[in-house]
């Protein structure tokens, strides 16, 4: 699988004009993915891996709270087979347990890459979920994505993270074939000041 960065900038690279096309193909759901943390225990990292069989994994969809006691940053990353491409990602964050309102995100980082179409990508809010939606992929559907997200402001009585991610993914070729990923993520956190080496929070269970 190839990678590059995608890091788009809050705001700037926002746009909620355009939505993924739909393919005319024959498209499959798929809801069931397996959950797999990071193998070092100082990491927080979970992915989503959905399978394709004998064909191996069809793609991964992760998320890395990367530092702190609670949220800040958040890294999420898309991995996906040569022979398909991105065309849409929807991911609503929540925290369950808070006040009722969402975490703020920003989007940190300017786009890479100087070719066009570049990706197009919109942040909002919906009821007690912070919506990060990117529309379309551009130049960057046959790669690895990697998005950096920043928590600028975490609701003060929460300790859990909900994050549902859904791709859709287009096997390319003289017949597309769309495949829609859906799955949940949970993460828990410890109150307190962070220490600094990595042990402050631990995951929690996902789902």
């Amino acid at each position: 699988m190839r990678r590059r960065a995608f890091l788009a900038s809050a705001l700037i690279a926002a746009s909620t004009l355009t939505a993924g096309c739909s393919s005319l193909g024959p498209q499959t759901e798929r809801t069931d993915p397996v959950v797999e943390t990071d193998d070092n225990p100082r990491d927080r990292g979970k992915y989503l891996k959905f399978g394709a069989g004998d064909d191996g994994d069809l793609a991964t969809v992760g998320v890395d709270p990367t530092s702190g006691p609670l949220p800040r940053p958040l890294a999420v990353s898309i991995s996906h087979t040569d022979d398909t491409e991105l065309r849409s990602l929807t991911q609503r964050f929540v925290a369950p347990d808070g006040d009722g309102s969402p975490p703020k995100l920003s989007l940190r980082g300017p786009f890479e890459g100087g070719h066009e179409p570049h990706p197009s990508v919109s942040l909002f809010r919906d009821d007690t979920a912070t919506v990060f939606e990117v529309h379309r992929f551009g130049e960057l559907a046959d790669e690895t994505a990697f998005i950096n997200l920043a928590v600028t402001e975490w609701p003060d009585s929460a300790r859990r993270l909900v994050v549902d991610s859904t791709v859709e993914l287009v096997k390319t070729g003289a017949f597309e074939h769309t495949h829609v990923l859906d799955g949940e993520l949970a993460f828990d956190f410890f109150a307190g000041t962070d220490a600094g080496d990595g042990t402050a929070g631990t995951p929690g269970s996902s789902g």
